[in-house]
């Protein structure tokens, strides 16, 4: 993450044309397949 903030700062924004930047967390996948147990669910 440190890595993508600093090539924004760097370089992205420093484009003539960049006025503003939008960034969204995105959650990574964790279980690939078959269900989840969810007996202790409640509404």
């Amino acid at each position: 993450m440190s890595a993508y903030r600093d090539m924004l700062g760097k370089i992205l924004l420093q484009l003539p044309s960049a006025v503003e930047s939008r960034s969204y967390v995105v959650m990574e996948e964790v279980k690939e397949n078959g269900p989840l147990a969810l007996e202790d669910w409640e509404d």
